[in-house]
């Protein structure tokens, strides 16, 4: 047997799939920046800006970077939500999906002097907290419990909100259905 054939149990868990190529996504993005002010073009032609307020050094002519990080989260889970649901045994097909959330991290991470040495307080994000209100199509109710797997896949699923978590920062969000 092959190396492939006899890890075949730990492949998914490792990460070491021998089909790893065949399954690995890739994002290109291409940005030039002019002060704290980035134009970026993705490899699928959408434009995104980003720059920081005024009191920052920029001219608050954009999302911030992390307001951007944000609103990856959102539509990350939005998607994955849907696509959750939908594969849930009974299904929870979702009609929309509102967020409500909040970032927090201390600044101190990214001001901290001199500048030479590693900050003592990491820059990321600590706390990602809020609402996520599911409507739900016409006639379904779900349980505590779905709704409570609903949430832990989602988030174990999602690129971006998998990479906030493993990140440290507590994601400290509440799923509540609208109904």
């Amino acid at each position: 047997m092959d190396q492939c054939t006899t890890n075949a149990t730990r492949l998914f868990a490792s990460g070491n799939d021998c089909d790893k190529e065949k399954y690995t996504k890739s994002y290109k993005i291409h940005g030039t920046g002019t002060g704290s002010a980035v134009e970026m073009k993705t490899n699928t032609n959408h434009v995104l800006h980003t720059d920081v307020p005024q009191k920052m050094g920029g001219n608050d002519t954009a999302p911030q970077p992390v307001e951007h990080l944000l609103a990856a989260l959102i539509g990350c889970t939005q998607t994955t939500a849907v696509y959750v649901g939908r594969m849930m045994k009974p299904r929870l097909l979702i009609d929309r999906i509102e967020f409500d959330l909040v970032g927090y991290r201390d600044e101190r991470g990214a001001l901290e002097l001199p500048i030479e040495e590693i900050p003592l307080i990491p820059a990321r994000l600590e706390r990602v907290s809020g609402i996520v209100k599911i409507h739900f199509k016409e006639g379904i109710n779900p349980t505590d419990q779905q709704l409570k797997m609903l949430k832990e896949q989602t988030e174990a699923r999602c690129p971006v909100a998998s990479m906030i978590h493993m990140s440290g920062c507590n994601m400290d969000t509440k799923w509540i259905s609208a109904d």
